[in-house]
């Protein structure tokens, strides 16, 4: 129960006790007067009546006297909790007070007047030693008003959004007010005490100025002008360090100086001039030309600003000069110069203008065009002014009689002049005789009939000469392709019969033997690049560039060269990558065929490397020897043609076209080739593919293989059927396969074979077969027939043909394809990766 409760409850009760006392005051007056007239006057009916009357209310008498001892005891109870009621309040006000004096906010209470009703110990200290002292029932708005005029509030800065205030003391110290309405329409007012605030801000506040005005200063001395405060009395109140270097007097001298007059007078000055009146423009020397402003400001003192204008000035007479010049050069150019205003009135024209015309400058200066010389053709320039006032370049041709008064041709230009704001101001003329040049025109249209026909007849002598042309590029495609098969079949014979008796011959004639093996090697290097570099310069190698796997290419010559390798006494290496490039794969082939020969042969008794690897977005197959190098002044021309150097493994048979060819296909497949080589040390040559799709690379793997010395057992188990036109490829190859242990029969051609052998294909296990045979038959024509007999027999076409054509036929089939000539290193390799798979 509140204690507002409580104190209703309580009045209520007394005022029932109070009924309770004085109804029963009136009973007992009643039952005194009852008894006495019972016992005085004698017992009647009436009297009975009186007598329970009596006791009924003597019995309500009773009732009432409980109900008033209730009614007592609530009353105590009610007493003993306002009491309680009481201290719980003398107790939350002391809590109450206790807090608002611990806070560190000076708070003040007031009623709806602006009375005081309450106040902390720190509102009374926000006024000590202020001659204002406050007290319970002051008016707070007075006690500011007075504080206010009598200067102990020093400043008052207006409300925020919020409602806060801010004042400033007589002691310096800051305020911040804060104001909140109470209740009973009074208000609560806290002082929070924000001096350091204050006074922080105010140091960077002042920091800040302090270097604005440093910042200023530095600006001041650093500008291309120089300035000089002279006060109303003649002092020196300022300056910058432009000024002292104009002024030429140093700093010390402008410093003790008493006045601008005593200035002026030393030795150092420079003479400028302080003078208000006379030339703006000063020249004070050859370097410094200066533009005075002398101006006296509204509080007596003078402003005094030296701008320089050095190359301004330079500039000016520079122009002169340059207008002399130009008037000069337009004066003897031989072309007719004007210059025509808006109004079409004359404002320049040149020497050569009106000496054609046969006028004076004086006459024609400020003439308007339709009074002028051009009166008689002006309705005709009406149009082209039109055009040129609109800002378009016009060109045109006019007839108009020169000072002689011939009729003449003149070629005219008009050129619009715009200013600064891009409106058109005026517009040049620029005319040129002609006169000649149309009589010229005259003989030429004459002439141009007779070129017309001579033209149209060269034209057919062309035709004819591109078509005789055509037909010498196609003879020559023809002469390349046979004798590349011509002279690739019996050098390739003639490889195999020396393969063979490689293993025949004593000790004593093997280098014999070795050195035929040599001649016929570089036989075939330089017949190849003689084929190739006449192919490249007559253009009819052209790359035929596929989505395709670079692995088996780079394997097949890694198996190829490991075996190449050891005529040359290297140790070779390589590590492949698998890849998916655009490339040519036969024009690739023959790049890096020609870069490992050359690494073979310069890297003889070291080491040789054949690496790939992905770079960005690119394969990067690198080839690394360890020969004698390449000087960086050779590095510029091994890609010439025929370039050849001189070191000691330079070999005589070299033509000089291999890195030739390599430069020339590279450029062709679009595949960027680099060299890095230091003398003595060795060489690498890079070519640089873009990867077009990369196989997952969870199943990347490098490729590092030892292939075998000889032929495994399973292989020399195998017969062998060879077809070939050429009866000495024939036998040779018979004659390797037979040293070999293997055995191999061989066929002039497929109805050969098949006579022979009645149609059938059961005794052979691998069919090697030439392509350009007899009679328009090729090899691949009986691989396709074979198949349709023996579809898993393995087949090797062995072709001095190296076209697309042909790889692109054999793409998607499991034919091995062997380019000739072929030696018995490549042989063995390609016979164990075609039986691999037949043990």
């Amino acid at each position: 129960m509140q204690p507002n409760n409580q104190l209703t409850d309580v009045e209520t009760l007394q005022k029932a006790l109070h009924e309770q006392r004085r109804e029963n005051e009136k009973l007992e007056k009643i039952n005194a007067a009852l008894m006495y007239r019972m016992e005085e006057g004698g017992f009647n009916h009436h009297s009975y009546r009186a007598f329970e009357h009596s006791v009924q209310l003597s019995e309500k008498v009773s009732q009432k006297t409980e109900e008033l001892q209730s009614v007592l005891q609530k009353l105590e109870q009610s007493n003993a909790e306002l009491v309680h009621a009481h201290e719980e309040t003398n107790q939350v006000k002391q809590r109450l007070h206790d807090a608002i004096e611990s806070t560190n906010q000076a708070m003040v209470l007031l009623d709806r007047l602006g009375g005081i009703i309450f106040f902390n110990r720190h509102f009374e200290t926000v006024w000590d030693d202020l001659s204002i002292t406050p007290k319970i029932g002051d008016n707070y708005y007075d006690i500011t008003q007075a504080a206010k005029h009598s200067g102990v509030i020093r400043r008052a800065l207006p409300a925020d959004v919020e409602g806060r205030m801010i004042y400033q003391l007589s002691n310096r110290r800051w305020y911040q007010l804060t104001n909140r309405p109470t209740q009973e329409g009074g208000n609560v007012i806290l002082f929070n005490d924000i001096t350091e605030v204050k006074l922080l801000e105010s140091n960077r506040y002042e920091q800040v100025i302090k270097e604005k005005n440093k910042l200023l200063q530095s600006l001041i001395d650093n500008i291309d002008v120089g300035i000089l405060l002279i006060d109303k009395e003649g002092g020196i109140a300022f300056w910058n360090n432009t000024f002292l270097t104009q002024s030429n007097v140093p700093q010390h001298v402008l410093v003790n100086s008493k006045n601008i007059y005593a200035l002026q007078n030393n030795r150092h000055w420079s003479g400028l001039n302080l003078n208000p009146v006379g030339p703006s423009t000063q020249i004070i020397h050859e370097q410094l030309v200066v533009e005075r402003n002398i101006t006296t400001l509204p509080d007596g003192n003078t402003l005094c600003t030296f701008t320089n204008v050095t190359s301004q000035h330079h500039y000016a007479e520079t122009l002169k000069q340059n207008e002399s010049w130009i008037r000069m050069i337009t004066d003897n150019v031989p072309a007719l110069i004007a210059y025509i205003g808006t109004d079409k009135k004359f404002q320049y024209t040149n020497k050569g203008y009106r000496d054609w015309y046969g006028v004076s400058e004086q006459d024609i200066n400020d003439m308007p065009m339709d009074r002028s010389h051009l009166k008689e053709v002006y309705p005709n320039l009406i149009q082209y002014l039109r055009r040129v006032n609109q800002g378009e370049v016009v060109s045109f041709q006019s007839k108009e009689k020169n000072a002689h008064g011939d009729v003449g041709f003149l070629q005219k230009v008009y050129l619009p002049h715009f200013n600064e704001s891009g409106d058109i101001i005026g517009h040049f003329v620029l005319a040129t005789d002609v006169s000649q040049q149309v009589e010229s025109q005259l003989q030429l249209k004459a002439a141009k009939d007779q070129l017309e026909s001579n033209v149209e007849k060269r034209t057919r002598e062309l035709n004819h000469a591109n078509i005789a042309l055509q037909e010498a590029i196609d003879s020559k495609s023809k002469f390349l392709a046979a004798i590349s098969h011509d002279l690739m079949q019996p050098l390739s014979a003639a490889i195999l019969f020396n393969e063979t008796l490689k293993d025949q011959v004593d000790s004593s004639s093997s280098p014999i033997v070795a050195a035929l093996d040599n001649s016929l090697s570089d036989l075939h290097g330089l017949i190849r690049a003689l084929i190739e570099t006449s192919k490249l310069d007559a253009g009819v190698l052209q790359p035929d560039k596929q989505q395709e796997n670079v692995l088996p290419l780079l394997m097949q010559l890694a198996e190829e060269f490991t075996h190449i390798s050891k005529d040359y006494s290297v140790d070779f290496r390589y590590r492949l990558k698998e890849a998916f490039v655009v490339t040519d794969v036969n024009l690739l082939s023959r790049i890096l065929r020609n870069l490992l020969i050359n690494a073979m042969k310069y890297g003889a008794n070291g080491k040789v490397l054949l690496a790939a690897r992905k770079v960005n977005e690119n394969l990067e197959i690198s080839i690394y020897d360890q020969g004698v190098g390449i000087s960086e002044d050779d590095q510029k021309v091994i890609f010439k043609e025929f370039s050849r150097l001189e070191n000691d493994f330079n070999y005589s048979y070299s033509l000089g076209l291999g890195l030739y060819i390599v430069d020339k296909m590279s450029k062709l497949l679009e595949h960027d080739i680099r060299v890095r080589s230091k003398e003595g040390v060795g060489a690498c040559f890079t070519v640089s593919i873009p990867i077009t799709e990369v196989c997952d690379t969870s199943q990347e793997q490098d490729y590092l293989y030892t292939l075998e010395p000889s032929l495994p057992d399973y292989i020399l188990d195998k017969h062998i059927w060879h077809i070939d036109n050429d009866a000495n490829m024939r036998i040779a190859m018979q004659t390797l396969f037979a040293n070999w242990d293997m055995e191999v029969d061989t066929f002039s051609g497929f109805e050969q074979c098949s006579a022979v052998n009645n149609g059938s294909f059961d005794e052979c296990d691998m069919l090697i077969v030439d392509y350009h045979l007899d009679e328009e038959e090729t090899g691949l024509d009986i691989a396709k027939r074979v198949r349709k007999i023996a579809p898993s027999m393995p087949i090797m076409i062995c072709t001095a043909n190296h076209s697309k054509a042909l790889a692109n036929e054999l793409e998607g089939t499991d034919i091995q394809l062997l380019h000739k000539p072929v030696n018995s290193a490549v042989l063995k390799a390609a016979l164990v990766s075609s039986l691999n798979g037949y043990k």
